[in-house]
């Protein structure tokens, strides 16, 4: 039986367990550098940046999706963004992503939400092909620009 549910701090161990077999997956072991106290903080403190859901699967905790809110100025209403989903490999191919996916939708849906967006690595072809199955579409006019480390810090010097 599978049941989806809202994450608890019970859970924030599993989370974190869950981030870095994730990163592990997308060939950045080492790239994980959030603690539990990060995930307490930010996501069950006083101000919650992230809401998280978890998959269980015959009583023992198979996946996760982690989300937060976004906001389009365009359609004025915010949406929901997926920063993590992700199966345990001995639980992949029973649906548990789908799933996962469903149920974030069914909260966007819920809240008026006019979409919910994620990113998928270019090599992920597996993950790709569930998320065309279920009508998501690649956004190819778009890339992803980031500003860390260094450079990060070098802008926000120069705001003075």
């Amino acid at each position: 039986m599978l049941t989806i549910r809202p994450a608890t701090p019970h859970d924030v161990p599993q989370i974190l367990t869950f981030i870095r077999e994730l990163a592990l997956y997308e060939r950045e072991p080492d790239a994980v550098v959030a603690t539990e106290a990060d995930l307490l903080r930010d996501g069950f403190g006083p101000t919650p940046r992230f809401q998280c859901v978890i998959a269980d699967h015959e009583d023992a905790p198979a996946g996760f999706a982690l989300y937060f809110t976004s906001y389009s100025t365009w359609l004025g209403h915010h949406g929901i963004r997926l920063e993590d989903l992700y199966v345990t490999p001995a639980k992949r191919g029973q649906g548990i992503g789908k799933a996962l996916l469903a149920h974030l939708a069914r909260i966007a849906v819920e809240e008026g939400c006019p979409r919910l967006e994620w990113d998928v690595l270019a090599w992920n072809a597996s993950a790709i092909a569930v998320y065309e199955s279920i009508g998501a579409a690649t956004q190819t006019e778009w890339r992803i620009m980031r500003l860390s480390g260094e450079a990060l810090q070098t802008l926000a010097q120069q705001a003075g």
